[in-house]
């Protein structure tokens, strides 16, 4: 008999519970159970928990970020050699990268996992609770739908309704998604609560506003479409909801034990982990840091990926977002840029494993880079004295209030308002401690968002955006084809399906 595996772990998010553990029913009495609408947590805690897979080290968050000038995975000596990882620096990638495969096959399983819950939380008689939990559920799907029409340019899709599965799925272009995403996200943001109503972790309307926005500040890349004006009045209203404030402690945001700062300041969506309970993100720390630099509980690192030199160039390195000290002395590390000569917790200067000085160097060589090539970056803080050292519990604030200020920002600019703009720049920048910019350009609008949402997964859709995606940078000393602005569809989604075609060029 088939089974149905429900996935309990998310309901920490949506009830409370604090029984961390996984069901399996058999089909009868699986479907029995989801026909129960006292069981609605269960049916939405699988598109709840899949949003975590958004930051998969090997998926999308690997994948995404190392195609742009934020971060790279260079070769070292027999290590970290992969091409699968260094061609997304180089822009050579093709249909048979691994790492963008596991990209598309992550946002198909996001937009199934929602399908299925959609599919029984229809069943259900409809309450306003329930058609509360569907608004929450679309929303992932519609994220989902976001990101490969970003990536990708289309992908296959079937309704939730759609039981028949012995014909292929329709494909959804960017002439078909886009649409379809803004009105299915206008028919739910009436129906998601504001932040205050629903538990911390739960979808709001506010996290919908931002995906909206999002789709109209880039629907003059996908459609050819200004829509800036949609940009600006969805801005206006998360800014004016009095539900989020901008943090006055940065670095707040990022320490192992963020959710509570980040719930009363500026995240409007946090992606929530728990280390007690087994919900771990991505493993922050091991992939960035040096063999040598081991602190508390963390001895097993893995010295891979750094930042470029192109973008570590764009910094004023006083900058307070560009390192916090704070955790030093547990660490020996700052959070932030890691440059520069390396020491222990105990402030012994760190050697190679071949005895040289682990100076971290902004200059390295995507095939063939030393150990200590490449600067580091620790965004999130670990708990030193975590026992699960291989996965980070730090809840990842996946919307936050500062991207709304600097989105409305980038609109008002290219809508004719440069004081308009000026004035969102700069207040962000006074918070950040930053002098406040006397002009502003859409160079500077551009560079602003790097300082402030750097290894957040913004970078690409920001890069094609401002038009510097194909540009030449260090280790790509060459302009990339336009056509590599949309990634490859994988080969095995080609052969699954014969309706879908490849993108032009590959």
């Amino acid at each position: 008999m088939k089974k149905i595996f429900i996935y309990i772990f998310a309901t920490v998010i949506l009830t409370g519970c604090t029984d961390l553990k996984e069901e399996i029913l058999n089909e009868q009495d699986g479907n029995k159970a989801l026909s129960n609408v006292e069981n609605m947590g269960t049916v939405v805690a699988p598109a709840y928990a899949y949003l975590r897979d958004i930051q998969s080290r090997t998926g999308v968050w690997g994948t995404i970020l190392a195609t742009t000038d934020e971060m790279a995975w260079p070769a070292r000596g027999s290590d970290w050699v992969n091409a699968n990882q260094q061609t997304l620096t180089t822009h050579e990638y093709t249909p048979q990268n691994t790492y963008i495969r596991n990209t598309w096959n992550s946002f198909l399983i996001g937009i199934t996992k929602s399908n299925i819950a959609l599919y029984y939380l229809d069943k259900y008689p409809q309450t306003e609770e329930v058609k509360l939990y569907t608004a929450e559920v679309k929303f992932v799907r519609a994220l989902c739908m976001f990101l490969l029409n970003d990536n990708f340019g289309k992908f296959p899709f079937r309704e939730s309704s759609e039981l028949d599965y012995s014909g292929l799925p329709g494909i959804l272009t960017r002439e078909t998604a886009v649409p379809r995403m803004v009105q299915e996200l206008k028919e739910i943001i009436p129906v998601l609560k504001k932040k205050t109503e629903v538990p911390y972790g739960r979808i709001s309307k506010a996290a919908a506003q931002m995906l909206l926005a999002k789709i109209y500040l880039n629907y003059k890349v996908y459609l050819n479409q200004d829509k800036w004006q949609e940009v600006i009045t969805l801005c206006d209203d998360i800014i004016s909801s009095g539900q989020y404030v901008l943090a006055d402690d940065y670095w707040g945001l990022f320490q192992y034990d963020n959710a509570q700062y980040g719930y009363n300041t500026e995240s409007i969506l946090s992606i929530v982990y728990d280390e007690k309970l087994g919900l771990t993100g991505s493993v922050w720390i091991p992939i960035t840091l040096h063999y040598n630099q081991k602190f508390g509980n963390f001895t097993s690192l893995w010295n891979g990926c750094c930042t470029t030199e192109t973008f570590y160039d764009t910094w004023n390195t006083t900058d307070t977002r560009f390192k916090d000290t704070r955790l030093i002395s547990k660490l020996g590390f700052n959070q932030g840029f890691l440059v520069g000569q390396q020491y222990s917790v105990a402030g012994v200067a760190l050697k190679t494993r071949t005895g040289e000085p682990l100076v971290f160097t902004k200059q390295f060589d995507i095939n063939n880079s030393s150990e200590q090539a490449g600067v580091r970056v620790v965004k999130y803080a670990p708990d030193p004295l975590t026992s699960n050292t291989g996965a980070a519990g730090n809840d990842f604030h996946f919307y936050r209030l500062a991207d709304t200020y600097l989105m409305r920002a980038e609109a008002k600019f290219r809508n004719g308002d440069a004081a308009g703009a000026l004035t969102d720049i700069n207040t962000l920048r006074a918070k950040r401690n930053q002098t406040a910019l006397a002009s502003v350009d859409l160079t500077k609008i551009y560079n602003e968002r790097g300082y402030e949402l750097y290894w957040e997964g913004n970078r690409r859709t920001d890069m094609i955006r401002f038009g510097t995606y194909t540009a030449a940078r260090d280790n790509k000393n060459y302009v990339t084809p336009n056509y590599k602005i949309l990634l490859p569809i994988p080969n095995t989604a080609l052969e699954a399906n014969p309706e879908l075609k490849q993108n032009p060029g590959y």
